[in-house]
């Protein structure tokens, strides 16, 4: 799971307000090396949660994040590359995410996370 994918997940279990963010606790992290993409990373930035991300990344054992974007992103190639690395190449293979209202844990096997509700973790839902 990268954290770019992270950034956006949130619990659906019934009794959650609002379950995000997801406390992960890896316990395999994988770091891939990909081609950076200066447009890509533009683009998806506008879409990420700050200070979720870099909570997620501290909790993966990554500190280099600044804890507030510098003020002109799209001039600043070496916190783009960064930022490229830590949302795209770092990968957790094997953990936990834990929803933040109810403690209930979604395991993580092979970067793919098991969000698999119970039935009474449900919302009731008539058809």
């Amino acid at each position: 799971m990268k954290l770019l994918t992270h950034n956006h997940l949130r619990s659906n279990v019934r009794t959650a307000t609002t379950g995000y963010p997801l406390i992960i606790t890896p316990t395999e992290i994988r770091v891939t090396d990909t081609e950076y993409n200066d447009k890509f990373v533009k683009h998806v930035m506008q879409n990420v949660n700050w200070p979720v991300l870099v909570q997620a990344a501290s909790q993966c054992g990554i500190t280099t994040l600044p804890p507030t974007i510098p003020p002109d992103l799209t001039s600043d190639t070496s916190f783009l590359q960064a930022l490229h690395h830590v949302l795209v190449n770092v990968n957790v293979v094997s953990g936990v995410l834990k929803c933040p209202d109810t403690g209930r844990e979604f395991s993580i096997r092979d970067g793919i996370c098991d969000f698999m509700l119970d039935e009474e973790e449900c919302e009731n839902v008539k058809i």
